[in-house]
């Protein structure tokens, strides 16, 4: 992005923010369906559903980063909600209503708006509390972190590989516009949608929604050393 055009979408933001809350993360969401679009396209085993696994593992990932900078910050709420619990192996996992609230629990959760996107076509959503329990039930196990695919999809990647992209797409594009860190989950949430309605005659919404949330709900928890 030009300095002149990140320029003029900084100056849209603020011209626009008092009426539109979320102008920072609709403004951000085509960029970084872009940028993922982009980071996937020499890969020639990069299919659709790769793109939703991407998308989904970062958004549950930014749901999670969101809570600990408000967290970093003093935040009241994220302090009293944002609980670890350790494995055997001495892994570290996240979780709390400051995770949830962004991921599925608030009106533009990652959840919601993904989930929007498949009623709007007519469709059955995913079952998001048993996917919810899987996730809680295999942490610390070889099954924790592995999307369950509906059959002849296939994501080469797994969710946790995915989140190598999490520090570019923050650094250039969430902190330069500047996205809200509250927002942050918004933001993918929209560009999820919009790859929901462009892709829907190549895989169904319902199908792209359990692709993302088979992803988005582990990567919310999963910690680890981002480089």
């Amino acid at each position: 992005m030009s300095d002149t055009a990140l320029i003029a979408l900084q100056n849209k933001i603020k011209e626009k923010q008092d009426q539109d809350p979320y102008i920072a993360a609709k403004i951000a969401s085509p960029a970084i369906l872009s940028k993922v679009q982009s980071y996937l396209a020499d890969d020639k085993e990069v299919n659709v559903e790769t793109v939703f696994a991407t998308l989904g593992s970062l958004a549950g990932y930014a749901c999670q980063q969101s809570a600990l900078l408000n967290l970093k910050n003093n935040d009241e709420v994220a302090q009293d909600s944002i609980m670890s619990v350790n494995d055997r192996n001495g892994n570290t996992y996240l979780y709390g209503r400051a995770i949830n609230r962004p991921l599925i629990e608030n009106s533009f959760s990652i959840w919601s708006l993904v989930g929007g996107a498949v009623q709007s076509y007519n469709e059955n959503l995913p079952d998001i509390d048993e996917m919810v329990t899987h996730t809680t039930e295999s942490i610390g196990t070889l099954e924790f972190g592995k999307p369950r695919l509906p059959r002849g999809l296939l994501v080469p990647y797994l969710p946790k590989e995915l989140l190598k992209f999490w520090l570019p797409i923050k650094l250039e594009i969430l902190d330069v516009l500047p996205v809200p860190t509250n927002d942050w989950g918004v933001a993918f949430g929209l560009a999820i949608q919009s790859f929901i309605d462009q892709s829907k005659s190549v895989l169904a919404p319902s199908i792209a929604a359990k692709v993302v949330m088979e992803c988005a709900i582990p990567m919310s928890k999963i910690t680890m050393k981002i480089s």
